[in-house]
């Protein structure tokens, strides 16, 4: 019988999970199958019992969902408490697992899809203070960047972020707040966009870059448009930007190594943004 595994959201429709996920199943021979879940909150823990009883195998969770399994889940995992988010449910020696493997996604793809030097000691500009910020920044920390510097539209926003991630223990990194568009200055390594900003193909972005190094990586979540407005005004300055294609691909292998403990390859990863209409 072929196990299954879903995404749980809503809306759901958008969601590329299952075209990425049921690509390796097939590939590595696993019989099982991926698909999409629409949710109501109230259901959430019926799909828990699910993972529980082997009805599925496991879970991906997306919007507006990620913060309502922690009361639900046997463990939250530190990518999960640091983040405060759960992207993937698991099992594993009797327990139902929550963690979160966005910025996991985002720092593998750092290390080998981009030709940018990721290392220690980093000063890191970032455009937004939502969700995915938190799953970015809690991996970061763990490279021990110099500074952090934040800037949102909403500052009271990035200035919970900031002090969420500068009471944590053993973190030495200085957080900055500034005002939504400041211009990321001469001294940042690596300018990110986790802001809706660019998701409408009309949208420009309110920021000018002609002050970064020609080493400096330019970095937007976003994956659609493949060339972003902030992708735009950074390519005008020279400066290499990338969209947030590989990222998506990356955090969707973490969640596949944790129900199948398969760690899945370049080749893996490349055939998928193939098959989703990027170049690789």
């Amino acid at each position: 019988m072929n196990e299954t595994l879903s995404v749980i959201g809503n809306p759901i429709k958008h969601s590329k999970s299952p075209l990425i996920h049921n690509y390796w199943l097939k590939k590595y021979n696993i019989k099982a199958f991926y698909t999409k879940i629409e949710a109501k909150k109230t259901e959430l823990s019926s799909y828990i019992k699910m993972v529980k009883d082997k009805e599925l195998k496991g879970l991906n969770v997306t919007l507006p969902f990620k913060k309502d399994f922690f009361n639900l889940v046997d463990e939250v995992d530190e990518a999960a408490e640091s983040s405060l988010a759960i992207n993937t449910i698991f099992e594993k020696n009797g327990k139902i697992i929550g963690t979160n493997t966005d910025g996991m996604g985002f720092v593998s793809s750092l290390q080998r899809d981009v030709d940018f030097e990721f290392k220690y000691g980093l000063r890191i500009f970032c455009f937004g203070a939502g969700g995915a910020t938190y799953g970015i920044v809690s991996e970061l920390l763990k490279y021990e960047p110099l500074s952090i510097e934040i800037s949102n539209r909403t500052l009271s926003k990035a200035t919970i972020l900031a002090n969420h991630f500068s009471r944590l223990k053993d973190n030495n990194t200085i957080f900055k707040v500034l005002p939504w568009g400041e211009s990321p200055k001469e001294h940042i390594d690596m300018v990110i966009n986790t802001s809706t900003c660019g998701m409408n193909l009309n949208d420009k972005f309110p920021t000018n870059l002609d002050k970064l190094t020609k080493k400096a990586l330019v970095y937007d979540i976003i994956y659609n448009p493949k060339v972003t407005s902030l992708m735009k005004v950074a390519r005008k300055d020279n400066l290499l930007a990338i969209n947030g294609i590989y990222m998506l691909v990356r955090q969707a292998a973490e969640s596949f190594k944790r129900w199948f403990e398969i760690d899945l390859t370049d080749e893996d990863i490349n055939d998928v943004i193939k098959l989703l209409g990027h170049d690789a």
